[in-house]
């Protein structure tokens, strides 16, 4: 059985899913070295799967980069948003090991929970 890890993105300003949201993968290597394993957008509000390790080689250091301006800035509401974009690091370490991260964002922060 694979390890996986799971996300989902909430938007506390307008009290839903963030569905449309886009995101980037990356993943560490060596604590410096970053590769770019996906850029997708969330398509409706279930969970994610980011990262599906089959083997020991495939556990590691990971982030996840969700562009938080790009998704407010679709509502038109004169939202200032104080950054770009928010960088959640993370590890997924064990193949019989299933994780899953909340993701809440606002304007102004973000907040998760493994």
């Amino acid at each position: 059985m694979p390890g996986k890890m799971t996300f989902n993105v909430y938007d506390d300003v307008h009290k839903k899913n963030a569905e449309g949201i886009e995101y980037d993968l990356w993943r560490i290597n060596n604590g410096k070295d970053r590769v770019n394993m996906k850029h997708e957008k969330l398509a409706d509000g279930n969970s994610h799967v980011l990262v599906e390790a089959n083997k020991e080689e495939e556990l590691g250091t990971f982030e996840v980069v969700i562009y938080a301006k790009d998704y407010f800035d679709r509502f038109n509401e004169d939202i200032e948003v104080k950054n770009s974009r928010y960088v959640i690091p993370f590890g997924v370490k064990d193949l019989s090991q299933d994780y899953h991260l909340n993701i809440h964002i606002s304007p102004t922060s973000y907040t998760c929970t493994l």
